[in-house]
């Protein structure tokens, strides 16, 4: 890329907010009352920590609400005081739930914001510093007309409002916001930000295509359809060697364009094998990649994409955005892919994959349960062992003879490794086993034992490498194998290294299909491996091969394997050659491929004529589903290629059942009918009511007890402002806390409701549960008509800021504003509600909950259900004390717990799930809500 240098020096964003700021109405000292003692600038403090502590100025302004209450605000990652300073008040915008309803006309907020407002550069200020920037970067030369070129950058700067700005050579605005979206979340103009900052700052404007893109040697044919394909990178290595040789053959029924992200020694080749080349820049996010590609599409077309190695996920993602049908063919364990869940996602983004072995495909779906909580196996996974290429990075005239050099005699039986000497490659596990073999063999009197040589091919055995070799080296010295292992580093010629191999071991902790390992096949080596360690163990055993798998990483156990069937696996009868020769034919591999590429074809073009039907198009709700593509804006695109896949991971529309659906895909022939059922099926037993904001018709006047347990203080003002919103409700607030409050805490607890004030300090067990349900047992039940449950959520085991804007949108739902809580807590004017809870995007169950369920229910005569799927998630609700009355039948210390709490598996996380079983078996019906317009 190139990278754009500037000279321009400007006042920064941050000292004109700070400003803007200081010259508020607010108090300051007030804040910093609230703060940690050694805070110096409260104002520094709250544009840095303003999700942490909240600013809450009662009547006027809380922070947090203003965040949940508008949503675009919060998804562009604007500081929430200084948009209502500039512009929410000006736009009858609520700065807290005591201004619903009534906020400030719009002439009253223009004539307080105008002192507030900062300084913006005139446009004849900013049209001069970008004029002077095109001469500079030479988009204009010296002698210019004067009167279009005005014209013209007074038209670029109004375009810019429409993020349509592009000025050849130095600047397009797609791009600049592909590349920083923190510049596409932020309320400030993108090109107004590259005049005064960007350029400065080296940030990058501008991507040459023409740079990027090399003709190749082949001619384009107007008769066929043209594929890219892309490869990580174009080394002289085994994937890098697969995707070269896909593409050559791929060639004569396709017009290819090859893409790499990293050069290599294969670029050259690469080259010659397509009609156009793409030297992807490496180390960008997919929003590059999309914008890239999609200048790539416009030159010319493309009707399909097959991507090679993990890698090159990100541009995965970017291709699934775009609509492209795409295949991926995956070489590697998830659990070394890094960063973690990238295998992941490249599993959801494609729209068919392709592993060599199920092993493989194994840890890519268990990734995928694991970190993503999909529980559905995707319909999208292809399991095809990758054709053998024989490949070699030269040839000399002579052959090469293992043992000529080593010096070893043709009756030695040479035990042969392979890999560079890393962890990963198992050459202590290599070493471990040929040690037993050999003490097995003497232990039998078998005279072989005598003439075992032991071979490890490849680089990286040096005394100075302190991870690895000196290790290696202590084990060989220590047990005697000294004269016996060698490591003649790596050979020019493997295959021709491997015919003088009497056994081959693959002992790697990982490895996913090695070529090295179908080299010693071809020449027929007997084959020893451990199960689930590659994908050459499976595919041994389908073939049964010449070969003997033991346990993962029991070398004994291998050893004993290989000794038991020495003269079998040393007799070079020819069938691993045969094996390795029919079964991994390449030609018949790339044949594969493309009825492969075809079948992504037609996912693609279902899941887009899915996108056209009408319960689709009426129901999905892209406010509600949150995920995308690489933050693409078409949220249904994503939700529907996960379908086709036959997963989700997030409903499509409040109240739906879609993990139901999914359990009986099984039953449903087509995926027409799927839609049809996704888009239908709800959960009929606990409905979603949508809040109005209109309040309640028969507000609820029953006594109400409201249980709020304190760990993080700090939260305490932001939770109050909240309470506030139960002033005509007649409501006492129990507060457990475990920290000491401050008096000024205390008081701001006690005026924010209307009823009495209790607290209690308790000790730190059991999270907010155990405090629930004492205090619940102790001095609620029989005494109040319904119960509310909140603690002070900040979830350190999720992602930054996850936590925050997890807990506001369960405050934002469950009692958001006076009308808005006035109309949750109106479902309890029907008697046989018991239980109200925000409904919740995300796809849950047990988890690791079953047991501690069990145990929860067993005292109450219960039985586990099948699914845990719809819960109050987060532990905050409303229920009607009667409902709850299974809480009085568990013993005192039912959730007495210390800390560590596990992230999850443990009897607190057991009861969110259950109670919505305990209400019902007590008689009650659930009702869930939900507040159109917001997630987490």
């Amino acid at each position: 890329m190139k990278k754009l240098l500037g000279k321009l020096s400007k006042r920064s964003r941050a000292e004109t907010h700070y400003e803007i700021l200081k010259r508020s109405d607010v108090d300051w000292q007030d804040y910093a009352d609230k703060l940690p003692e050694n805070v110096d600038d409260p104002i520094k403090y709250f544009i840095s920590h303003y999700r942490e502590n909240p600013l809450v100025i009662p009547g006027w302004f809380d922070s947090a609400f203003y965040l949940e209450a508008h949503p675009d605000v919060r998804h562009n990652g604007g500081n929430p005081l200084l948009h209502f300073l500039l512009y929410g008040r000006h736009e009858g915008r609520a700065g807290c739930a005591e201004m619903l309803g009534t906020s400030e006309t719009v002439e009253q907020a223009e004539q307080e914001v105008d002192a507030a407002r900062p300084s913006r550069p005139s446009e004849s200020a900013l049209e001069r510093e970008l004029l002077d920037l095109m001469l500079e970067r030479g988009v204009l030369e010296q002698g210019y007309d004067p009167k279009p070129v005005r014209r013209w950058i007074k038209d670029l700067l109004e375009v810019s409002e429409y993020g349509a700005a592009r000025i050849e050579g130095l600047f397009d605005q797609a791009l600049y916001e592909a590349i920083y979206p923190d510049i596409a979340r932020a309320p400030i103009n993108p090109l107004h930000h590259f005049i005064q900052h960007g350029s400065q700052e080296g940030r990058v404007g501008w991507l040459d295509m023409d740079e990027m893109l090399t003709e190749g040697h082949k001619s384009r044919n107007e008769l066929l359809d043209t594929i890219l394909l892309v490869s990580h990178d174009a080394s002289a290595t085994g994937a890098p060697a697969v995707a070269l040789e896909v593409a050559r053959r791929l060639g004569k029924r396709y017009n290819v364009i090859t893409a790499t992200l990293r050069d290599g020694a294969l670029r050259s080749h690469f080259v010659e094998s397509a009609i156009l080349h793409l030297d992807l820049p490496e180390g960008v996010g997919a929003g590059v990649y999309k914008y890239v590609l999609r200048k790539l599409f416009e030159r010319v077309g493309a009707s399909a994409a097959l991507l090679n190695s993990v890698e090159s996920g990100l541009v995965t993602e970017a291709l699934a955005a775009l609509g492209l049908p795409t295949m991926s063919l995956l070489h590697e364990f998830a659990e070394y892919t890094r960063p973690v869940t990238r295998m992941s996602r490249v599993l959801l983004a494609s729209d068919l994959t392709v592993y060599p072995a199920s092993t493989l495909a194994e840890s890519g779906l268990a990734e995928l349960r694991k970190k993503l909580g999909v529980s559905h196996q995707p319909t999208s996974i292809r399991i095809q062992p990758q054709g053998y290429l024989g490949f070699k990075s030269y040839e000399e005239e002579e052959s090469f003879s293992l043992r000529s050099h080593l010096s070893l005699a043709q009756d030695d039986l040479l035990v042969v490794g392979a890999g560079h000497v890393q962890p990963r490659k198992g050459v202590d596990w290599f070493l471990q086993t040929c040690l037993q073999l050999q003490q097995i063999l003497h232990e039998r009197g078998d005279d072989r034992a005598e003439r075992l040589q032991f071979v490890w091919l490849g680089n990286g055995y040096d005394e100075n490498d302190i991870v690895v070799s000196v290790w290696l080296d202590a084990y060989i010295q220590r047990t005697g194998m000294a004269g016996r292992v060698h490591f003649p580093g790596a050979v020019h010629d493997v295959a021709a290294a491997l015919e003088d191999a009497d056994l081959y071991l693959l002992t790697s902790r990982l490895d996913p299909f090695p070529n090295v390992a179908v080299d010693a096949m071809n020449a027929d080596c007997g084959v020893g491996v451990f199960e689930q360690c590659s994908g050459i163990a499976d595919f041994v055993a389908a073939q049964e091969a010449r070969a003997v798998l033991a346990p993962y990483g029991d070398t004994r156990h291998l050893a004993e394997k290989l000794a038991d069937n020495l003269d079998w696996l040393t007799s070079r009868d020819g069938r691993n050659t045969r094996i390795c020769r029919d079964a991994l034919d390449f030609d018949q591999y790339v044949e594969i491929l493309c009825h492969m590429l075809g079948e992504a074809g037609t996912r693609r073009r279902e899941v887009q004529l899915a996108a056209q039907n009408r319960a689709v198009q009426y129901r999905f709700d892209g406010t509600f589903y949150s995920h995308s593509f690489d933050d693409d804006p078409n949220r249904l695109n994503h939700f529907l290629s996960l379908l086709r896949k036959g997963v989700a991971i997030g409903k499509p529309f409040p109240g739906s059942d879609i993990q139901a659906v999914l359990d009986s895909r099984g039953d449903i022939d087509d995926f027409e009918t799927l839609v049809e059922k996704a888009m239908t099926v709800s959960v009929t037993d606990m409905p979603v009511h949508r809040l109005s904001g209109s309040g309640a018709h028969r507000p609820y006047r029953g006594r109400i007890a409201l249980q709020f347990h304190v760990y993080f203080a700090e939260l305490i003002s932001e939770y109050c402002t909240y309470f506030r919103t139960l002033q005509d409700h007649d409501v006492d607030l129990f507060v457990t806390h475990i920290p000491n409050l401050t008096d000024r805490q205390i008081a701001e607890l006690d005026e924010s409701i209307s009823g009495t004030f209790h607290l209690k300090q308790v000790e730190n067990r059991g999270r907010d549960v155990h405090p629930f349900h004492r205090q619940f047992v102790e001095e609620i039940q029989g005494n109040y008509d319904v119960v509310g449950h909140f603690h002070t959520k900040k979830s350190k085991d999720l992602s930054p800021g996850t936590g925050d804007t997890w807990r506001q949108y369960l405050l934002s739902n469950l009692m958001g504003s006076p009308v808005g809580t006035s109309e949750v807590l109106a479902h309890f004017g029907d008697h046989e509600v018991g239980l109200v809870f925000a409904e919740d995007p995300h796809l849950v169950d047990e988890g690791q909950n079953g047991p501690h369920i069990e145990k929860l229910l067993e005292p109450l005569g219960l039985k586990r259900r099948p699914h845990y799927r719809h819960f109050p998630l987060g532990t905050m609700f409303w229920a009607r004390v009667d409902a709850l009355v299974a809480l009085d039948r568990w013993p005192e210390g039912t959730f007495n717990y210390p800390e560590p709490i596990p992230y999850d598996g443990s009897v607190l996380h057991a009861f969110e799930r259950v109670i919505p079983q305990l209400v019902e078996e007590a008689g009650f019906k659930i009702q869930r809500v939900y507040t159109s317009g917001t997630n987490w």
